[in-house]
């Protein structure tokens, strides 16, 4: 099983790279995206991914910066102190263009004879 997992791991951090991505950022993006309003705050960013304050802030920054600026930080309006982030339209597309291959790769891995080997491997202990 752990085998099964590391190498899906190393599949998706091969293709994340080619997007720009590491793993915790693309989950940052998203948690973005599935925002109704595709905003939150540096503290619902960090207790919904399990990050430290300032593990959130350090992936907003090196977000912020990435040529296609995907997310932008602003202040709220019903507390000038909390910092929110906002996914930007070209961080949507990215992210979506991100996700489609990252599924792609998730389906594969899973329809694989190594994945239906080790399912009905486990399915077979639990009976017993």
């Amino acid at each position: 099983m752990k085998h099964f997992e590391n190498d899906i791991q190393t599949k998706l951090e091969k293709i994340l790279i080619k997007y720009d991505l590491s793993p915790a950022e693309f989950s940052f993006l998203h948690y973005l995206y599935d925002r109704y309003d595709s905003k939150a705050s540096l503290l619902e960013i960090k207790d919904s991914l399990h990050l430290s304050s300032a593990a959130v802030s350090r992936m907003a920054v090196r977000l912020e910066n990435k040529p296609c600026k995907p997310i932008i930080r602003y202040h709220s309006d019903e507390n000038q102190k909390e910092v929110c982030l906002q996914i930007t339209q070209s961080g949507i597309n990215h992210f979506k263009e991100t996700a489609k291959i990252v599924d792609e790769a998730l389906q594969e891995s899973f329809a694989s004879k190594d994945f239906e080997a080790l399912r009905d491997m486990i399915l077979a202990t639990n009976l017993h």
